[in-house]
């Protein structure tokens, strides 16, 4: 049953590398390269016990370094809003995208990764070329022993049953966990609940201050909340601080192009 979900959702051509029972995960993993449009990427999926797959992850075969999921790429805006941002951490592993995309643009960033699933880890290091220390932990207890140590926080945490269930505190460890300046991004994926995802937006907000939101215009996008914002900035000025990060890194056209495909509110729900 599983293969033939993998399929469904990747295409019959799709090659399935590896299907593994993951339970620190909650569901099975399993790797599979598919064409994705005229690209062949390589996807990290989690399909449960009723069928559902779920990607997790995917790699750019001939460009390992880009980040395929538009979400991604708002998440970098975080690192626009600090001026020189010389440390991050990455709450969330996948397939180390954000990883292969930092290390190729910003390799002056210390990065810490952080996951819990030893099987995500290790599909990683075996299909997703990742050569970096990941801790194997809880990311709640990470945050809150790290206070004032990252000037970017990335918050992407998922699992078999969806968003990662965290314990109250947990978004002030990571507001504790920034440098000042620092600027937290979260991804609150297009499958969580829009009350859940309301509900734990606004603990964001109230633990940093002053948000924001990201989406990119299309019907089911994730939503990128980045906090704290200073309250001296506009809009507008969170966009242009965004391109001169481009400029400045060097990133790829698409990237540097994310503003043209998004709406940036101060308010959720963002569309």
């Amino acid at each position: 049953m599983y293969r033939e979900r993998i399929k469904e959702h990747c295409g019959s051509a799709a090659n399935i590398l590896a299907l593994r029972r993951a339970p620190e995960f909650g569901a099975r993993l399993f790797v599979a390269d598919h064409l994705r449009g005229k690209r062949l990427v390589r996807m990290l999926g989690a399909v449960d016990g009723s069928g559902m797959v779920m990607e997790q992850s995917a790699m750019d075969l001939l460009r390992p370094e880009r980040l395929v999921y538009g979400y991604e790429r708002l998440m970098l805006a975080a690192f626009a809003m600090v001026p020189e941002p010389r440390s991050a951490l990455l709450l969330g592993l996948g397939g180390g995208a954000m990883w292969r995309h930092l290390h190729a643009y910003l390799p002056d960033c210390a990065l810490t990764i952080v996951e819990r699933s030893p099987e995500v880890r290790a599909f990683a290091r075996r299909y997703f070329h990742l050569k970096h220390p990941v801790i194997l932990a809880d990311a709640a207890e990470v945050a809150a022993r790290s206070r004032g140590a990252f000037d970017v926080v990335l918050v992407d945490l998922y699992d078999g049953g969806g968003a990662a269930t965290m314990p109250t505190r947990f978004w002030q460890t990571c507001v504790e966990a920034l440098s000042p300046g620092g600027c937290i991004a979260v991804n609150w994926a297009e499958f969580v609940s829009r009350d859940t995802r309301a509900a734990e937006a606004r603990t964001v907000t109230k633990a940093a201050g002053r948000a924001c939101f990201l989406v990119e215009r299309h019907s089911r996008p994730n939503i990128i909340q980045l906090a704290p914002i200073p309250r001296r900035l506009s809009l507008d000025e969170v966009r242009q601080r965004y391109r001169r990060f481009a400029r400045a890194h060097r990133l790829p056209k698409e990237d540097r192009d994310t503003f043209s495909r998004a709406n940036l509110r101060w308010r959720y729900p963002v569309i």
